[in-house]
C-alpha cells in the first residue's frame, strides 16, 4: 500500500473549496474585478430652470427634450463647400451631420460628438446648429453652463453671427465667439470678435485668453454681457475678455447663435492618430434681456 501524505489531501481539499466559492461569488468578469478597475464618476447633473432664473428670460433651450428643437435650432451640414468656404474657411478637417451619433440629448445635455470615421470625403464628423432666421438678438446677456472636450484636436465653440451675414458676407457682419478653446491648449479659454475694418480694408479681430485648469473637467458657467458701450466675457466671475464698441464695429446689430464641435483647422490643430472620439457638452443656454 502506497504512504499517503495526508497534509497534501488536506490543503488540496481546501483550495478545491475555496476555488468553488470564489467561483459562484463572481458570477461575471465584472463582479471579479478590483476597484480601481470600476469608473466610480458620477453622471453629470442637469440644472434645473428656478423662479429666480426666469428673471428677464427672452430666450433659452434647456435641452430637456428627446430631440434638438428645431423651431429654434437649424442643422449645418457638410464642410462648408456648399457655402463657398471649404473647411468652414479654416481648414477644418470634418464634416457636419444631422445624425445622433453626431448630436443628441440625453439627460437634458446636448451633447455634439466627434466621431473619427470617413465620410463625405472627410476624417471625421461632428454637428453644427445655428439661430439663423429663427432667433436672434441685440444687446443682452447670455449665460450657458457647459463642460468642454478634453482631447487635443477639438475645437468647441459657441458663437454669433450678425443678422447680416447672408447679405454682407464675413467679416462685415461681425463675429463674437463668445466660448472657444484652442485644440491644443485645453486649460485656456479664449473669447474673439472679428469685424472688417474700412480704414485699412482689412479682417481685423480683438481676441484674449485666460487660464483655466477646470474647463475640462467639470462644467462651467459662462456669461457674455454685451450693451451699447462693451463686450464681456466671464467663466464663474472671472473676466476673460472686454472690448469697447464704438461706430466702427458692426456690434451694433442683432445676431444669432451657432454652436459647434470642429477637428483640426487654424485653432484645432494636430488631432493624434490614436483618436476615436469626444463630446462637448452644454446643460443650456438662456438669453436675458439687456
Amino acid at each position: 500500500m502506497p504512504c499517503i501524505n495526508r497534509t497534501s489531501i488536506q490543503f488540496k481539499r481546501a483550495f478545491l473549496f475555496f476555488g468553488v466559492l470564489f467561483f459562484i461569488g463572481c458570477s461575471s468578469e465584472d463582479d471579479c474585478c478590483s476597484d480601481t478597475d470600476t469608473d466610480t464618476t458620477p453622471p453629470p447633473q442637469a440644472e434645473e430652470l428656478t423662479a429666480a432664473d426666469r428673471e428677464g428670460l427672452v430666450w433659452n433651450d434647456e435641452f430637456d427634450q428627446s430631440t434638438l428643437d428645431t423651431s429654434k435650432w437649424n442643422f449645418q451640414t457638410g464642410d462648408g463647400t456648399a457655402e463657398g468656404i471649404p473647411g468652414w474657411g479654416n481648414g477644418e478637417e470634418q464634416t457636419y451631420t444631422n445624425r445622433t451619433q453626431n448630436l443628441q440629448l440625453e439627460n437634458g445635455f446636448l451633447k455634439i460628438t466627434a466621431r473619427k470615421e470617413s465620410l463625405q470625403g472627410k476624417s471625421y464628423t461632428s454637428a453644427r446648429i445655428n439661430t439663423q432666421d429663427k432667433f436672434s438678438f441685440q444687446y443682452g446677456r447670455i449665460v450657458v453652463r457647459a463642460k468642454l472636450p478634453k482631447i487635443a484636436g477639438t475645437w468647441p465653440a459657441v458663437w454669433m453671427l450678425g443678422d447680416n451675414y447672408s447679405n454682407v458676407g464675413w467679416p462685415r457682419c461681425g463675429e463674437i465667439d463668445f466660448i472657444e478653446q484652442n485644440g491644443q491648449e485645453k486649460d485656456k479659454i479664449i473669447g474673439t470678435s472679428h469685424w472688417f475694418d474700412e480704414g485699412s480694408s482689412n479682417n481685423a479681430k480683438y481676441s484674449t485668453t485666460l487660464d483655466f485648469p477646470k474647463l475640462t473637467e467639470s462644467f462651467q458657467k459662462y456669461t457674455l454681457v454685451w450693451n451699447e458701450s462693451y463686450i464681456r466675457m466671464f467663466v464663474g466671475s472671472a473676466k476673460y475678455y472686454e472690448i469697447a464698441i464704438n461706430d466702427t464695429l458692426p456690434f451694433d446689430q442683432p445676431f444669432f447663435l451657432l454652436i459647434n464641435l470642429a477637428m483640426g483647422g487654424t485653432l484645432g490643430g494636430n488631432i493624434n492618430s490614436t483618436f476615436l472620439q469626444e463630446d462637448f457638452l452644454i446643460d443650456y443656454i438662456r438669453v436675458y434681456e439687456n
